[in-house]
């Protein structure tokens, strides 16, 4: 499991560096960027977040982002990352799973990413960038203004901050209640207790043998190219 604990993708220089990735290794390992990105990911550390790729696609990440200050203040939020099959020439998209109070999230727990990436391109931007403009809605949600996909939400945070604030608390009270009530097929899974001790290590060594496996790949790819220096 991928847990992270920074604030900041990378700068502009470190992602230029990053992103210089050479096009005949690219296209004989279609999967190479993905690898390469979930181990920058993994190493950048965003405070809160916890990705787990899908046991079943490499091009579906599962996370959880725990809030742990300002208005969404202990909000466990589940969401999906989607990675179209162009990526990185096109930006993934991203799927709420935790039903949540906020202007720019739609009822269906959709996310419009084009305002805040409308020049997205694999020389420029890295998942890392959408995740953590996905952490900035929930800490200043008032900062974007981008065209609501919540009217009510939008409507209330401009015009009446404390009856905003009741309900998004109303929202985070529901996250943190319905936090067993684990997606099907979903990567991260949370249980108050494994009365099955064998079953706990099973999940365990599943989830290691995933994150493992991911590295593994991705470090062969690695030791057989002469793109060291972008793990420098």
């Amino acid at each position: 499991m991928s847990q992270q604990t920074t604030d900041s993708p990378l700068s502009p220089n470190e992602l230029s560096q990053s992103t210089n990735i050479n096009k005949s290794i690219e296209q004989n390992s279609p999967n190479y960027r993905l690898l390469f990105e979930y181990k920058k990911l993994s190493d950048l550390m965003i405070r809160g977040l916890y990705v787990i790729p899908s046991f079943n696609s490499i091009h579906e990440w599962h996370c959880v982002l725990f809030i742990r200050n300002r208005i969404y203040r202990s909000a466990i939020i589940r969401f999906n990352v989607v990675i179209p099959d162009d990526f990185p020439e096109s930006c993934p998209s991203i799927k709420f799973l935790t039903p949540i109070f906020h202007p720019l999230i739609g009822p269906e727990g959709e996310i419009d990413l084009s305002h805040q990436f409308p020049d997205w391109s694999a020389e420029k931007y890295m998942i890392a960038h959408v995740l953590c403009y996905i952490k900035s809605i929930f800490h200043n949600p008032d900062k974007y203004d981008f065209p609501p996909l919540n009217t009510d939400a939008h409507n209330l945070m401009k015009n009446n901050p404390d009856s905003f604030q009741k309900r998004v608390s109303e929202y985070v009270e529901d996250s943190i209640k319905n936090v067993y009530d684990n997606p099907q097929d979903n990567a991260i899974c949370f249980s108050k207790e494994w009365k099955d001790k064998n079953q706990l290590e099973n999940a365990k060594k599943q989830i290691f043998k995933k994150d493992v496996g991911l590295i593994d790949q991705l470090s062969e790819l690695y030791s057989k190219s002469k793109l060291k220096d972008l793990f420098k």
